[in-house]
């Protein structure tokens, strides 16, 4: 990356601190880019972001509180129009970002060398190099994931119950549950613990299956037996082949009603 002795500032915003370390990482290799202001959740990144003014803000989707997409509208609807980045596990967001300006969407896990097209995208923008019109801007968007290979998915993996190690299909996975720094999952056979923390096993269970709707709880969608309401509007899900009642956070509760199609 050319040297460029304008700084410009950057907010990173991401639920999952690992997330957070490993796109401040990339960030080094930019010293034009600077670094103001960290944020765990959509509310908190909206409220830095107008406060901070930062010229790039990179965003998850899934976040607690406020979602990107809505965070990233709460911006154009203040007249505040950063360069904004999604950085996301799920591809089917990117009508979506295009609707509020952004730049380019980066699926999880991150390479190196996807980040730094990013990099150069950005300074093109901030140099006012190029000029889109929308229908460019969301050809654009389309084309970044177009090559873009998901995480690697897994069909079986391998959980621990005392001294035995039993390797599972992933679709027998009623939840998942953090539990320190790792996860246990929920079978019909019983919780196993395994060595991933959430964002890894997340990385590696289908999304179109798997859905986080909680930043502790990571469900099967094909398991969740029947749903109720619970406290603010939000629900909790009473899953098959077991008592536990998984709650659902306001910040997923609307993407939980569009997956179900709840009314």
């Amino acid at each position: 990356m050319a040297q460029n002795t304008t700084q410009y500032r950057v907010l990173i915003a991401d639920d999952e601190a690992p997330a957070r370390r490993e796109l401040k990482r990339l960030l080094q290799a930019d010293h034009s880019l600077v670094l103001v202001a960290e944020a765990e959740n959509g509310l908190d990144a909206y409220t830095k972001a107008l406060q901070l003014r930062p010229d790039v803000v990179f965003l998850d989707i899934q976040m607690p509180a406020m979602t990107g997409i809505e965070t990233a509208q709460g911006f154009v609807s203040n007249g505040y129009f950063p360069l904004i980045v999604f950085v996301t596990a799920y591809d089917e967001y990117a009508v979506k970002a295009f609707e509020v300006h952004a730049i380019d969407y980066i699926l999880k896990p991150v390479r190196k060398e996807r980040f730094d097209m990013v990099l150069q995208r950005i300074h093109a923008q901030l140099n006012e190099e190029i000029e889109q019109s929308a229908e460019q801007r969301l050809l654009l968007l389309l084309s970044s994931l177009k090559g873009q290979p998901q995480a690697d998915l897994a069909s079986r993996i391998s959980v621990y119950q005392g001294e035995r190690i039993i390797p599972i299909r992933t679709d027998e996975i009623i939840y998942a549950e953090a539990f320190g720094r790792t996860c246990r999952v929920k079978t019909k056979e019983g919780l196993f613990t395994t060595g991933y923390p959430m964002y890894e096993l997340q990385k590696i269970l289908s999304p179109s299956l798997f859905f986080l709707c909680h930043r502790s709880y990571l469900v099967n969608l094909d398991c969740i037996e029947s749903i109720e309401l619970w406290v603010n509007s939000t629900y909790r899900l009473k899953m098959m082949h077991c008592d536990t009642l998984i709650p659902v956070s306001r910040g997923s509760t609307g993407e939980l009603k569009q997956l179900l199609h709840l009314q």
